[in-house]
């Protein structure tokens, strides 16, 4: 066990495989710790009545005072989430890294919502020039096949290649990162400002477009997690935020060209 920051909000960590967490200690803190997620194997919680919420992976339900999220995959049952105020109880059906690593992120997710400051993007994402840069797109398409790409033909730094967190503070944009990183769990304690979001597609050549803002949203919405419902206002203030940023959308190939084109276009439009 352990209290880790991230973003400034420190959670004391009680994990069954906390050990498979690549490069958990390099986000410690000695601080006092505001929420808590522990794991535990047994004593699952007794749901009634019927969800106020149904989808494809996982149930809601609202029940003495707590709110527990069934987490399903097909007909199965992986385990169960209660979140009750600062404390959020992982209570794993299936025995394994890969189950707690998920119910795990959906805490994280949980914490950032109260906080109300900012958005998890699925993204695969790289600092160049001390500048944050998001790569987003549905999976299977290359994001971190392309964030790899600029790690390898320039000094750009991983920052997070699965979710990341952007944090409207003082009324900028800032990037950070976070344990919980996709995979192959590439990710680095660092923070950046956000520069731009790339929307990537595949395409033989390589070609770029600046999207405007009601372009931009279109895609943005496939790959944010919605609002919770006290937290609308927070959410929309972000998302106008991130609008407001330079966002592309860029059809390329997976060679070194491809790094190319697009950073000659950042470099003119952003003075990276």
């Amino acid at each position: 066990m352990m209290t880790i920051q991230i973003a400034h909000i420190n959670i004391h960590i009680d994990l069954i495989f906390e050990k498979d967490f690549n490069h958990l200690e390099s986000y410690q803190t000695e601080g006092i710790s505001k929420y808590s997620i522990q794991s535990h194997l047994d004593s699952f919680p007794k749901v009634e009545g019927k969800p106020v919420r149904e989808t494809e992976f996982y149930d809601l339900y609202e029940q003495d005072g707590s709110t527990i999220q069934i987490q399903k995959n097909d007909s199965e049952i992986l385990g169960y989430i209660v979140y009750q105020n600062e404390k959020i109880d992982l209570y794993l059906k299936r025995k394994d890294f890969v189950t707690e690593y998920l119910l795990s992120q959906y805490a994280l997710l949980y914490i950032l919502n109260k906080k109300k400051d900012s958005l998890f993007i699925h993204a695969s994402s790289i600092v160049y020039h001390e500048k944050g840069i998001l790569f987003s797109a549905k999976s299977g398409t290359g994001k971190s096949t392309h964030a790899r790409l600029w790690r390898t033909y320039t000094d750009a730094l991983a920052l997070n290649d699965d979710k990341n967190i952007i944090v409207l503070e003082n009324n900028q944009l800032v990037l950070y990162s976070n344990p919980w990183s996709g995979k192959h769990q590439i990710h680095q304690n660092i923070v950046a400002p956000l520069s731009c979001i790339v929307f990537l597609y595949q395409s033989k050549t390589n070609e770029v477009k600046r999207l405007k803002p009601h372009e931009a949203m279109r895609l943005l919405l496939g790959q944010i997690e919605p609002p919770r419902k006290d937290s609308i206002d927070a959410w929309n203030m972000i998302v106008d935020k991130v609008l407001e940023l330079p966002i592309y959308y860029y059809g390329c190939n997976m060679e070194k060209e491809a790094v190319t084109t697009l950073k000659e276009r950042l470099e003119m439009d952003l003075c990276l």
